[in-house]
């Protein structure tokens, strides 16, 4: 009998949960953009739509994805208006990326933030980026061939390319979070744009076209003083931030030689950052190593003579020190240490950094910084020579 009674027990506790509801009740949010209208917030969300089976009699047509976009005096309020228009209940627990406006990150992120950390159903691993020239919106319509929705082929822009380009450096909610809690440590974000017209690349004929009318393009890093969007940086300033802050596995440099040029390809990067201080005066030393291969010849360029590969590896050096130091320059112009300096010092040496935490933001941008780049050309791949001057030799024959 006894047996019996924990039997019914358990069995009325594993009867399924009070408030259980099936997926289809659910929009499922896979997207999120956030946009300034007047003195409002304009948030829109991208939903993934299950298409009907094949059974279904209906003629409608049926789209893949929609996006609705709704107004607030908060956030909250725009997010919860949507709930007005759309048929089913929003499930945010699985979006993976969040766009937000210029307008909106020049005025602060703390805001957005807010709401995503008490959110509960929101998970905070989506990433982050900073729309460029464009409503936020307009980066979740643009339908691609390539992903089943605009804001899955931003996230897979941003995971599969981040060690490729150098100029990329994915940012997820977490990693923001994290940053913006921390001292002597300011954030960076990849900035996002739409190239060609919008309104076309929300249109069905985008995916058919063999040369889209618009596309995602994702842009360079957008750096951040405290919670604040205060610039966009060039190509080479953000690859220098990412050689810094050793998010480089693999890159890229076009080295301008005699009357053509040659491109290198990094194979394997990694930098480092040590600190010192002496009579108060605080130091940061940035090393760099790695191994490049001659990938791209124009010109008359001797590759088996030990000279020129010599002269390359310099070229290539210099190159890489002068990524580094235009980025350290947009940085100390702002006093945004994007780089982690503070956060290095405030670890190895506790004692300094207190001293100067509250005038650190003048004493970042007066700190002594030597950089030491040794990247190395591979010469068993590399040294065939170039086209023309192959050419050239046949006809001394």
């Amino acid at each position: 009998m006894k047996k019996i009674i924990i039997s019914l027990v358990l069995l009325l506790t594993l009867c399924g949960c009070w408030n259980y509801k099936e997926l289809n009740d659910y929009s499922i949010v896979t997207g999120i953009a956030i946009d300034k209208k007047d003195d409002k917030y304009e948030v829109s969300v991208l939903i993934s739509n299950a298409p009907k089976s094949s059974g279904d009699n209906s003629d409608s047509a049926q789209s893949q994805i929609v996006v609705y976009s709704e107004d607030g005096e908060s956030l909250f309020q725009a997010l919860k208006n949507i709930g007005l228009i759309s048929p089913k209940e929003l499930y945010i627990g699985s979006f993976s990326v969040l766009v937000v406006s210029e307008d909106i990150a020049k005025e602060g992120l703390e805001n957005v933030i807010d709401l995503f950390v008490r959110y509960t159903s929101a998970r905070n691993n989506f990433y982050i980026a900073i729309a460029k020239d464009t409503k936020a919106v307009n980066t979740l319509k643009i339908l691609t061939p390539l992903a089943s929705f605009p804001s899955q082929n931003i996230a897979d822009n941003l995971k599969f390319t981040t060690n490729l380009q150098g100029t990329i450096a994915r940012t997820s909610f977490n990693d923001l979070l994290s940053i913006l809690l921390r001292d002597g440590i300011e954030p960076s974000i990849n900035s996002i744009s739409v190239v060609g017209d919008p309104d076309e690349g929300e249109n069905k004929e985008n995916l058919e076209s063999s040369m889209p009318k618009a596309y995602i393009k994702i842009g360079n890093l957008a750096i951040f003083k405290d919670d604040k969007l205060v610039d966009f940086t060039t190509h080479d300033e953000s690859l220098g931030i990412n050689i810094i802050n050793n998010m480089i596995s693999e890159m890229y440099l076009t080295l301008n030689y005699k009357d053509g040029y040659v491109v290198v390809d990094t194979t394997s990067f990694k930098s480092s950052i040590k600190t010192s201080v002496k009579d108060d005066k605080p130091t940061v030393d940035i090393s760099v190593e790695g191994e490049a291969r001659i990938i791209e010849v124009r010109g008359k360029i001797n590759l088996e003579d030990s000279k020129v590969i010599e002269e390359l590896e310099k070229k290539s050096n210099n190159k890489i020190k002068s990524h580094i130091n235009e980025a350290l320059s947009i940085a100390k112009k702002y006093k945004s240490d994007i780089f982690g300096f503070g956060l290095k010092f405030y670890q190895n040496h506790p004692k300094y950094f207190k001293s100067v935490k509250n005038e650190w933001d003048d004493v970042f941008t007066e700190i002594d910084v030597n950089i030491d780049s040794k990247l190395i050309l591979k010469t068993k791949v590399s040294s065939k020579n170039s086209l023309e001057e192959i050419h050239d030799e046949k006809k001394d024959y």
